[in-house]
């Protein structure tokens, strides 16, 4: 554990030094902001980031969306009415006491103490750029469920007029959520597994039965995959705030010289039947996937926030997510306008270059994107 614990701070370290090197070539290139004489070093960085607060980076995440839309640069391609996903994202774990609130200190069976950031992120995922409209930081995954009002009502205040759908993982599946959305005058998609033991039961039984609406077969990654959607109304027996519909989606992938894997997953929507066709149905639930395949994996795997904070001072960690939301957001926007390869979008290694080069004034970003970046 003290080899990751040294691996996370190396990693952190990697990040402020990098940050560092931009600010030498911004310096060169004379395209530094206002007031940069020189490259600010990695300990500096650490000691500025130790003193900031993250009170109006909620505002600065907002300016970008919402210039990206009225410029057109953010487009709702996957669904036009707009469909706003919400999902919890937990940070790399870290020995010793959590250095601010609202990251809580642990402790492991050894009785070892522990903390890691936890986010409860809404993200338009019915745009190809997946962008990350908000955020909450919570204590742990335990408090998603109740954060959720909270959080919608906040996404409602800013974005209510780009979307028309809330989808949410089985974690956020309650009542209290269902009647909130309603509320807030959207319609919700949230999945149903073995914890809602009762209700799942009785979605299985009526489902399986329920003729196939859509079968759709691609190929992606090396395999074949076929998804099918059943949906069936719900009995006025049920209680479920607004509950117009279950439905049930199966995935089936195929891969040479493997057997197929099948994934069965039940879903109930206020949705009400004929309202959307059977492929716009099956489109509006494979999207609350996009955020983890959009900001939570890239968050992970290229924004590296699942392998230790730059800096553990003050509330770093916690000014550290929301910057890393807008760069996410930045290289996400970027990424959906830059010519494909292949029929596909370029890499984020590919994105992160050009971003790079737009930053230090080269002229390689369309006019609205230099704007944003």
């Amino acid at each position: 554990m003290m080899s990751l614990l040294v691996q996370g701070l190396a990693t952190g370290r990697r990040v402020l030094r990098q940050v560092e090197a931009l600010g030498e070539d911004l310096v060169r290139e004379g395209t530094g902001p206002v007031g940069l004489r020189g490259p600010v070093s990695d300990t500096t960085l650490d000691r500025l980031l130790s003193q900031l607060k993250p009170e109006g980076l909620d505002k600065v995440l907002r300016q970008l969306v919402r210039t990206a839309l009225e410029r057109g640069v953010l487009r709702q391609d996957r669904m036009a009415a707009g469909v706003v996903s919400i999902d919890g994202k937990a940070g790399e774990s870290t020995r010793g006491q959590a250095p601010c609130e609202p990251c809580h200190t642990l402790r492991d069976e050894q009785g070892q103490e522990y903390w890691y950031p936890f986010a409860l992120r809404a993200a338009l995922t019915s745009s190809g750029a997946c962008p990350v409209l908000d955020q909450m930081m919570l204590e742990g995954k335990q408090g998603e469920a109740t954060a959720f009002p909270k959080l919608l009502k906040r996404v409602v205040e800013k974005y209510g007029e780009h979307f028309k759908y809330v989808t949410g993982d089985a974690g956020l599946t309650s009542a209290a959520n269902a009647r909130a959305v309603r509320e807030a005058g959207k319609h919700y998609v949230f999945a149903v597994k073995e914890n809602f033991q009762r209700l799942h039961d009785v979605m299985w039984v009526a489902l399986g039965t329920a003729p196939v609406q859509v079968t759709v077969r691609e190929r992606a990654r090396g395999e074949w995959v076929e998804r099918q959607l059943r949906a069936t109304r719900v009995p006025e027996t049920e209680e479920f705030p607004e509950a117009r519909q279950w439905v049930w989606v199966r995935s089936t992938r195929e891969r040479e010289g493997k057997l197929p894997e099948v994934e069965t997953r039940l879903f109930i929507t206020s949705v009400p039947g004929g309202e959307l066709s059977g492929e716009q149905l099956l489109t509006l639930v494979r999207g609350h996937w996009g955020i983890e395949n959009g900001p939570n994996w890239t968050a992970d795997v290229v924004l590296e926030e699942d392998t230790g904070s730059a800096s553990l001072r003050g509330q770093a960690p916690v000014v550290l997510s929301w910057l890393r939301l807008l760069a996410y957001n930045l290289l996400a926007l970027v990424r959906t306008h830059l010519p494909p390869k292949d029929g596909r979008l370029v890499s984020y290694a590919r994105t992160q270059e050009v971003l790079y080069q737009g930053l230090l004034g080269l002229a390689v970003l369309p006019e609205s994107l230099a704007v944003l970046a």
